[in-house]
């Protein structure tokens, strides 16, 4: 993998709540790891997001005692790359920044993909605070649902919730013991008083998101409305799914389903098991798959693959002794808001 003393490896996995940057040696261990804020962007001026994520990589260089320069590949998987446009104004910004000799930029949904399987095409459900859907044809194509998915995530769980909560309130829906649990954990006396708040956009969208929780719980222990809600976000994610296994005419094939991001870490099997019925009435040969690694190991391994570096089994287990602990990843209590970019101690 050498290029002129280039020893390493780069994987960042850009979201639209946090920013991880992974450095790996050719072995496969983690000599580097930093996380920052969301380096999420929709728009054309991209400075702002991308200076997050070039500090985070220089976070990442420093606990491995590395310079840029010594990075061979790095690739970034990054929320709001979209379109090709945004691909190529990333690329040209980190490459003049030089946080690799050789910088590549894809949607992060791939970099999960990657993360979840070592086949060299399937499909990949990312559902974190937003969600998003990707596939790799057989044949090498790629596609992912972008700014194209109008539902799923988090955030549309916690939407569903306070709806449930206020549908009971004023007559249309069901009693749900989602009212008492999501007015406790907004603070809210009663539903009324939630709702006026959300009149005058008094609540985050990010506390809303961090409901989906506690709607999992409510669906485990039975509730209702609370199992409505997994039920169809199961339904909903499926069918970017099974549109995506159409478009690339997957249907007689066996591959893998990626299951990605923190929704998936829900209580219970209702979600999984939704999205397995739905998926395998397409393709009955289907593989659905638990993601073994968090995304940013993936963007680790696209690299590999970037200098035709083949990933051994030594290397695999490598990564997994190496990689820091899941609090470091976590996105609702593991690592707060005010922890340094640089987690020393973590490795």
């Amino acid at each position: 993998m050498s290029e002129g003393g280039a020893r390493y490896v780069l994987g960042v996995d850009g979201g639209s709540t946090k920013t991880i940057a992974l450095v790996a040696d050719q072995s496969g261990r983690i000599v580097g790891a930093a996380r920052g804020p969301s380096s999420s962007c929709t728009t054309v001026n991209i400075a702002g997001p991308m200076a997050i994520v070039m500090q985070i990589v220089r976070e990442a260089c420093e606990q491995a005692r590395i310079d840029t320069a010594e990075i061979s590949a790095g690739v970034f998987g990054l929320s709001g790359a979209d379109w090709p446009e945004d691909h190529e104004r990333r690329e040209a910004y980190l490459a003049r920044a030089g946080v690799a000799r050789r910088v590549i930029v894809k949607n992060d949904a791939f970099v999960g993909l990657r993360a979840g399987t070592n086949a060299r095409f399937g499909v990949v459900i990312a559902a974190g605070t937003s969600c998003n859907v990707a596939a790799v044809a057989p044949d090498g194509r790629e596609w992912h649902f972008g700014y194209y998915q109008d539902y799923g995530g988090a955030s549309t769980v916690g939407r569903e919730a306070v709806r449930a909560v206020l549908h009971a309130e004023d007559g249309r829906g069901r009693r749900t013991r989602l009212t008492d649990v999501v007015l406790h954990r907004l603070g809210f006396a009663s539903p009324e008083l939630l709702l006026r708040a959300l009149v005058a956009e008094q609540v985050p969208r990010s506390r809303i998101a961090e409901l989906c929780p506690i709607v999992f719980e409510a669906a485990f222990e039975g509730d209702e409305a609370a199992t409505e809600i997994v039920v169809r976000q199961g339904i909903g994610l499926a069918e970017y799914a099974t549109a995506l296994i159409r478009r690339f005419e997957m249907q007689r094939l066996a591959f893998d389903v990626v299951l990605a991001g923190s929704v998936f870490k829900g209580r219970g099997p209702l979600l999984i098991d939704t999205i397995t019925q739905a998926i395998h009435r397409v393709a009955p040969s289907a593989r659905l798959r638990r993601q073994r690694f968090e995304p940013a190991i993936g963007g680790v391994l696209l690299a590999y693959d970037a200098l035709n570096t083949a990933v051994t089994a030594e290397m695999m287990a490598t990564l997994a002794q190496t990689v820091p602990p899941p609090r470091f990843f976590d996105t609702t209590g593991g690592v707060e808001k005010d922890t340094p970019l640089s987690q020393k101690g973590d490795l």
